[in-house]
């Protein structure tokens, strides 16, 4: 699937200017181009480096090349075709885009455990991350609905590594205190969602979507131990009625049963970073089923 904002268009160009300018062919004849007609002759540009060749023609350095840009975007910036497949534009990886969600504001429809939100197309790890894996063979990642709830406002985000092989890792700081985030499994990382560090509320308020904080390219072991469909419905049960017997010792308990969002602004923060360690640390890999 590619994205709906994805635009081609056929241009030209001079072979021989300092500036590449490309000029769609549909635009060319309001632009008064002397290039496709003999009038190129009196070009300063062709005259600096005239060919050998009639000029009762089209210019020899004239061009032609399909090109794609954004429709969503300011500034159309043309990509060439050949290069399409090094952009998120023409795979899945344009539902991971900021101008396609500034644009198109997808509403993701997700299954819902117990109140949290829990897409059933994405995997999940043991401490609370979500993978993405698309056709065309990159991926991305980020924290799920249930340690976003937790979380609650984050003020602050650090990424570790942005690009490499690694376990992907974020600092996530909420109500003034550090938090470590870490995807369990290495990947190849590409790049990180940067619009985040400005803007790190969206990190919790849609962590499906423009929250995402990893992108890569999975390795033999990145799916390993993750977990997906009706054995991630019945572990996310688990883990509801887990957190609510950690809490049971203060009223942290609300919407008929979820856990109080943000948790960092009501519990003392060693007992918040016990149960950070407990629910959410790259060690939190004992899973009820």
């Amino acid at each position: 699937m590619t994205c709906p904002f994805l635009r081609e268009t056929q241009v030209k160009y001079c072979q021989t200017a300092s500036v590449r300018k490309l000029i769609p062919i549909a635009f060319a004849a309001r632009t008064n181009e002397k290039c496709s007609s003999a009038d190129h002759a009196s070009c300063s540009v062709y005259r600096s480096q005239p060919a050998n060749e009639p000029v009762d023609a089209a210019c020899p350095y004239l061009r032609e090349s399909l090109m794609q840009y954004c429709a969503a975007a300011p500034v159309a910036k043309m990509v060439p075709y050949s290069e399409s497949p090094l952009s998120r534009c023409g795979n899945d990886s344009f539902r991971y885009c900021e101008l396609y969600h500034s644009m198109a504001h997808p509403g993701l429809r997700a299954e819902e455990v117990d109140g949290i939100a829990m897409p059933g197309w994405l995997r999940y790890s043991a401490n609370h991350m979500w993978l993405d894996v698309t056709e065309d063979g990159t991926c991305h990642a980020g924290i799920d609905a249930f340690l976003s709830r937790a979380l609650g406002k984050v003020e602050r985000i650090a990424y570790v590594w942005q690009r490499g092989e690694h376990r992907p890792s974020a600092v996530l700081t909420a109500n003034g205190a550090d938090y470590e985030v870490v995807f369990p499994n290495l990947l190849v990382l590409t790049g990180c969602n940067l619009y985040l560090r400005a803007d790190p509320g969206r990190l919790t308020a849609e962590p499906y979507t423009a929250g995402w904080l990893f992108e890569g390219t999975p390795q033999d072991g990145t799916t390993r131990d993750l977990l997906q469909g009706e054995e991630a419905r019945r572990w996310m049960e688990a883990e509801q009625r887990r957190m609510n017997q950690f809490l049971q010792e203060g009223a942290y308990a609300a919407d008929g049963g979820t856990f109080t969002p943000g948790l960092p602004t009501v519990l003392p923060t060693c007992r918040m970073r016990a149960l950070f360690h407990e629910f959410f640390s790259p060690y939190a890999g004992k899973r009820e089923s």
